[in-house]
């Protein structure tokens, strides 16, 4: 019985603290959790930001918000991509943690060019949020 408790606490630690993966299949963020109009439609001289949130155990508490320029757009769940239609300049892009979450806000400066495309990943290293290239 002994083995069994030990090898099932074993288990649920190892999946907690599991690398992220890369998103397959990921599904847009619901409309309906966004805090702003901006950002939705193509414009004229427009470019595509898309962020997509690993998947996997670690930070799967946490579903930050996505801030462009200081503006909150919207929160970012697990698995889940968010796609911003953003005029050709550059751009300050924050992913700022809920109060379940561990981790400190993260900043990176983004640069938006029209008709191209700019993909990004959300995940996780450690207790830190960060954004890499994908």
């Amino acid at each position: 019985m002994k083995v069994l408790v030990f090898c099932i606490i074993a288990i649920s630690l190892a999946a907690c603290v599991s690398n992220t993966k890369p998103a397959q299949n990921s599904m847009q963020v619901q409309s309906h959790t966004w805090r702003t109009e901006n950002f939705r439609n193509p414009g004229l001289n427009t470019g595509l930001l898309v962020i997509t949130r690993d998947t996997g155990m670690r930070g799967s508490s946490c579903i930050p918000m996505i801030a462009v320029n200081g503006e909150h757009v919207a929160p970012i769940n697990v698995g889940e991509e968010l796609a911003l239609h953003l005029t050709a300049n550059t751009y300050s892009l924050k992913a700022i943690p809920n109060k379940n979450c561990a981790a400190s806000m993260i900043e990176t400066v983004i640069e938006i060019t029209e008709d191209k495309k700019v993909n990004l990943r959300l995940g996780f290293v450690d207790r830190s949020m960060l954004f890499t290239g994908s």
